[in-house]
């Protein structure tokens, strides 16, 4: 057994993690189909609709540079306390809001309360992980999420039915959050430690010699990049690709755009309207999404802590660019709902592997930092993704708008081979350096 867990509730944090993951998932995927409807009886008009769902997107990319620093300087447990209490005052807010105007105000604060949460949420799994099971419990805890987003639109569409108010399945988000924060307090406890460097750093060298950086100097420097417009210079971008640290952020803004723009925007737009299928068939289409995912994540967390994160995410982005290639092309019922479970499953193999990747190149002492911003990059995706690809499709039709979010998946498979070559030797190094004895 790994020595930094003596005494340490781990299996105790574990399923926190993933009853989390589940309840979060259920609430949120009990409101997200109504949040677009309920704009349209404050303001009808569907655009202004559209910057309602994407601009929780804002909140989180903004606020995730921030709140890196502050897990890695006051621990886990509090800081992810703060963002599941902000997200759950702002759910229940969205379920009053009286205008339009107030419903994306509290969807801004609800992003807030969500990158705080996400980013704490990803550096607690980094710090409970091995490099043996990281990929099993990444893929469990997305699978716990899949599970919810089947559930979860059931739930709320059930409770709008039987009460006829839409505004309750924004309470029942709520009480979601708040069976998070209950954990979050009660249950779960600081792995901050799990990850602190235990021996002294390595004794300077000589000018002269050329020093493999570290992780922490290696992300100081990401930092730096990051605000210079993320440093794009060749030294900048081969110092990132030499940690993963880019690589980490390839794979997190397309798993997210992938959910924001094909999940959330072009499907349902193309069910409807291009395919023309009963909205009653929407759901289906959407709940296939998620049993896909659900059945891929489990198979593809194993495959990673087996054979390597690249047995993941290679064939994930493949299947990926595929799938959207064929959703083009015009199928019927059957083979619309077999595209998006298959879709579903790709997609959740990438995300997967990326999130088992990061967890192995997150640097000890700096992981709250790192997450920070490799969140970021997945929330620029989930706030401009609806308008950039949402611009194509009202430029070039649909069709378009899905070979472009396949094409982002299709320079994926090379970062995959990339991430399995470059993850091992990082992980490496870090335990060498944690290892290594004082000057």
């Amino acid at each position: 057994m790994d020595p930094r867990f003596a005494g340490f509730p781990r299996r105790r944090v574990i399923w926190g993690q993933y009853f989390m993951s589940f309840s979060w998932s259920l609430g949120l995927w009990a409101a997200v189909p109504v949040i677009p409807i309920l704009s349209l009886q404050l303001n009808e008009n569907i655009a202004l609709a559209g910057l309602v769902v994407s601009i929780g997107g804002a909140g989180r990319f903004f606020v995730s540079y921030a709140t890196g620093p502050l897990l890695d300087r006051f621990g886990r447990r509090g800081i992810g306390a703060v963002g599941i209490f902000i997200r759950m005052v702002f759910s229940f807010l969205e379920g009053v809001s009286p205008t339009y105007l107030s419903l994306v105000a509290f969807r801004f604060g609800s992003g807030v309360g969500t990158s705080i949460w996400g980013a704490a949420h990803q550096t607690i799994t980094a710090d409970v992980s091995t490099a043996e099971d990281r990929g099993r419990i990444s893929g469990r805890k997305q699978g716990w999420a899949h599970f919810g987003a089947i559930i979860g639109p059931v739930v709320g569409g059930a409770a709008w039915a039987i009460t006829g108010d839409i505004r309750v399945p924004f309470f029942i988000n709520g009480f979601s959050k708040m069976a998070c924060l209950i954990v979050m307090l009660f249950i779960m406890v600081e792995t901050r430690h799990l990850s602190a460097r235990t021996t002294p750093a390595p004794a300077p060298v000589p000018a002269r010699e050329s020093p493999r950086p570290s992780p922490e100097r290696t992300l100081a420097a990401g930092l730096g990049g990051v605000a210079a417009r993320l440093g794009v210079t060749p030294s900048a971008i081969a110092s990132m690709a030499a940690t993963g640290f880019l690589y980490a952020l390839i794979g997190m803004f397309a798993v997210n755009l992938f959910r924001a723009t094909v999940q959330d925007l072009l499907l349902p737009i193309y069910v409807k309207e291009a395919l023309g299928f009963a909205e009653s068939y929407l759901g289906i289409v959407i709940t296939a999404m998620g049993v896909g995912g659900l059945l891929t994540s489990l198979a593809g967390g194993w495959t990673t802590d087996r054979w390597g994160v690249q047995t993941a995410v290679v064939p994930g982005a493949l299947a990926a660019a595929a799938g959207l290639a064929l959703t083009a092309q015009g199928p019927g019922l059957t083979g619309i709902v077999l595209l998006a479970a298959a879709l579903g499953g790709a997609a959740s193999l990438v995300m997967v592997g990326t999130h088992a990747f990061s967890i192995d190149v997150s640097p000890l002492g700096a992981r709250g930092r790192f997450f920070g911003l490799t969140h970021a990059a997945g929330h620029l995706a989930t706030f401009v993704g609806p308008f950039a690809v949402g611009g194509i499709a009202d430029l070039y039709g649909l069709e378009a708008a899905f070979y472009v979010v396949g094409a982002v998946f299709l320079l994926m498979a090379p970062i995959g081979v990339l991430m399995g070559i470059v993850g091992p030797r990082v992980r490496a190094r870090q335990e060498a350096e944690a290892a290594a004895p004082g000057p």
